[in-house]
């Protein structure tokens, strides 16, 4: 039982370092109306607290069609219990310290799960043109 206390405990702090407030959303079920037309509503999954953190400093410039575009692997902390999936998209509405990542969006690739956790760490990419 004390182990469970300190858990919960440590949990609230990671949730008090989370200074930014994000949306996360993915696509929902589609539809066709009346006229052939298939829309793909977007859910919203979670919106909250969250964090950005760097992993690695390194990043990717591949080209596609001709651009160049940045592909930043970074980590983002959300509460433990935030039902996210693979692929939802996040984001970044508010920030307490840093405006520059207002605006930006990010992609969840890959959960670091664990069952003690005091966050749920996603890592996630950030693509910049």
């Amino acid at each position: 039982m004390r182990v469970e206390l300190l858990l919960k405990r440590r949990q609230a702090k990671a949730e008090k370092l989370m200074w930014g407030g994000c949306v996360a959303s993915r696509p929902g079920i589609p539809f066709t109306d009346p006229d052939g037309i298939v829309t793909t509503p977007v859910e919203t999954a979670y919106e909250g607290a969250c964090k950005v953190q760097t992993t690695v400093a390194q990043a990717a410039s591949p080209i596609a069609g001709g651009h160049v575009f940045t592909v930043e692997n970074l980590q983002m902390h959300f509460p433990v219990a935030t039902a996210l999936e693979t692929g939802d998209s996040v984001l970044m509405v508010t920030h307490r310290s840093d405006p520059t990542l207002i605006g930006r969006v990010f992609r969840l690739v890959e959960l670091a799960r664990g069952d003690q956790r005091t966050a749920a760490r996603w890592n996630v990419e950030l693509v910049t043109a």
